[in-house]
């Protein structure tokens, strides 16, 4: 059990058994006389994961982002998902943003994610390899290509240069992305982040391992996704708890990039440019 005698979660949180239950009882079931039988539990984890698997794809209702790399190879295509440049188990539904680090002969980022370890000083300010000290990595913005019409107009797909684009296609069962123009072999990593897998593929006995206000939220829903198989319309008391729950998760998760303007306004020529300038706030 995840629970001990006071009703309290585990040390991983409620079990999948127990918010399914729990959800149940919103709607009468196990209570009042309305009995549970074991199909309900079977038709409620199934409920759950598909549930899950619709909060995957809408960012505010994802806890954090990933940031995964992989080092440049001169290919014109990578691919994110199984087995792929990028092994991850489901493929992305898309990149909330990517950018390339131009190494300088600096060691690639630890685990493929960005960590504060990655810029302690120990790897960049000390020789390693061979290499003089004080070496240091720059990375650099890549503007997303929103569509494949837009990459298809691209007149030399080819061309081998400085990187400044991507395009992320988001093929079944893995992903490509396109670098454009092509970074050349060994000397870059490529970033892209993308949205936190949520958990998936759960049974009854797994534990939501998601922050707190997660487990709330899945009760509401799932009772509201439940009420249909028993004959009913979801409650106007489970729908105003329904949306609370959404809306907590909703504050906990928004964030707003801050605006910008393209880099084409923005003249270089000017005293007061500096690299970075056409990110910064209005």
């Amino acid at each position: 059990m995840s629970e001990n005698l006071e009703g309290t979660p585990g040390a991983q949180g409620y079990l999948v058994s127990d918010l399914v239950g729990m959800a149940l009882e919103q709607i009468g079931v196990g209570t009042g006389g309305m009995t549970s039988d074991p199909q309900g539990m079977i038709s409620g984890v199934r409920h759950l994961n598909m549930m899950l698997a619709q909060w995957q794809r809408r960012r505010w209702l994802v806890p954090n982002l990933t940031d995964a790399s992989f080092q440049s190879t001169g290919s014109s295509v990578y691919y994110i998902g199984p087995g792929g440049d990028i092994d991850v188990p489901t493929r992305p539904d898309k990149i909330e943003a990517a950018y390339a680090r131009r190494l300088n002969g600096a060691p690639l980022s630890q685990d493929g994610d960005f960590s504060p370890l990655d810029f302690s000083g120990a790897d960049f300010l000390t020789p390693t390899n061979g290499l003089d000290a004080g070496v240091q990595p720059l990375d650099y913005n890549l503007t997303l290509i929103p569509s494949y019409e837009d990459y298809a107009s691209i007149g030399m797909k080819a061309l081998r240069a400085w990187p400044s684009m991507a395009f992320y296609n988001p093929a079944f069962q893995q992903g490509e992305l396109y670098i454009w123009p092509i970074p050349q072999s060994g000397l870059w990593e490529i970033h892209i982040l993308y949205k936190q897998p949520l958990p998936a593929n759960l049974s009854a006995s797994s534990a939501i391992n998601l922050p707190p206000e997660y487990w709330d939220a899945i009760m509401w829903c799932l009772a509201a996704r439940l009420s249909p198989s028993y004959g009913q319309e979801a409650s106007p008391t489970v729908v105003a708890m329904v949306k609370s729950a959404l809306g907590t998760i909703r504050t906990a998760n928004t964030q707003i990039p801050t605006l910008g303007i393209p880099a084409i306004l923005t003249n270089t020529q000017s005293p007061f440019y500096w690299p970075g300038l056409e990110i910064q706030k209005l």
